[in-house]
């Protein structure tokens, strides 16, 4: 602990929390995505610390019994961020044409309604709850000088590793990729967090690797987001569907391929960064 009696995790912990109740601010008539990522980003990062201090402390504290607050914002700016990532990605597949445009139009329709829902999270966020759990957050983080901090950060980043480990020994599909996903994220904020301290063990490569498997599932999970939301707008529309049959399984056969490419690029990058970590 320094002598101002600011310990960097809960320094980086308000920090979040700060950023999110801007975000919180901005994005009510806007709705720019740049303010819809920085929420859910943010909201991501306190949910890191939470698990952090859950793995530190499992007896006296638990991640959903704080992350329930910030969940409602999160859930509902999920379904706006989705739904700008589509449109994105949609741009990238020409063969996709009346059918980018009717998808368009179904999700201009949902938007409306996702504002609302958002807005009313927004409105309804509880704020005095909020100071309580930074409260509980600091003094159990000041508990814990700087170096231990650094020590127990750098024994949860091992012990998620080693259950992505695991998960690489089963068989080879799709099923457990979804999970690896949750603990990179679980592990990145505090990676960034402490890799340039010069009383920790990790460098930039450990970053580097780490950060490239969790793009190549980040953009793998992305299409498979887009092939379930396009498959669910397909299914609604009734007659029009033959007018757009072949462009839709046009579409989902890209996908499908971009898919299995990806799957062999996430299980590589996956062996080189626990090789990595390793120390191989």
């Amino acid at each position: 602990m320094n002598k101002k009696g600011k310990i960097f995790l809960n320094v980086y912990y308000l920090r979040q929390v700060a950023d999110i109740c801007s975000a919180m601010q901005a994005v009510p008539g806007s709705y720019r995505v740049i303010d819809i990522h920085k929420l859910r980003v943010q909201v991501k990062r306190i949910k890191s610390v939470f698990r952090l201090l859950e793995y530190r402390y499992p007896a006296e504290f638990k991640v959903q019994d704080h992350y329930h607050l910030f969940k409602p914002v999160f859930k509902s700016a999920g379904l706006i961020r989705e739904s700008q990532i589509n449109l994105r990605l949609l741009r990238e597949y020409p063969v996709a044409g009346r059918l980018r445009k009717a998808y368009y139009r179904y999700i201009a329709q949902l938007k409306s309604q996702w504002r609302q829902v958002l807005d009313a999270h927004i409105r309804s966020f509880n704020y005095k709850k909020l100071d309580d759990y930074n409260k509980r957050t600091k003094e159990l983080i000041s508990r814990n000088t700087e170096s231990e901090l650094v020590e127990i950060i750098e024994d949860f980043i091992y012990s998620e590793l080693q259950r992505i480990n695991t998960m690489l020994d089963g068989p080879d599909d799709l099923e457990y990729i979804h999970e690896v996903r949750i603990l990179l994220k679980n592990i990145k904020p505090l990676l960034g967090l402490i890799w340039r301290r010069k009383d920790n063990h990790f460098t930039k490569s450990h970053y580097e690797s780490l950060n490239e498997a969790e793009t190549y599932i980040g953009n793998w999970h992305d299409r498979v987001v887009l092939s379930r939301s396009v498959t669910l707008f397909f299914n609604a529309i009734g007659k029009e569907k033959e007018k757009m049959q072949e462009e839709y399984s046009s579409l989902q056969k890209e996908l499908h391929n971009y898919n299995k490419e990806a799957f062999d690029k996430i299980r590589s990058s996956l062996a080189v960064m626990l090789e990595v970590f390793a120390g191989k």
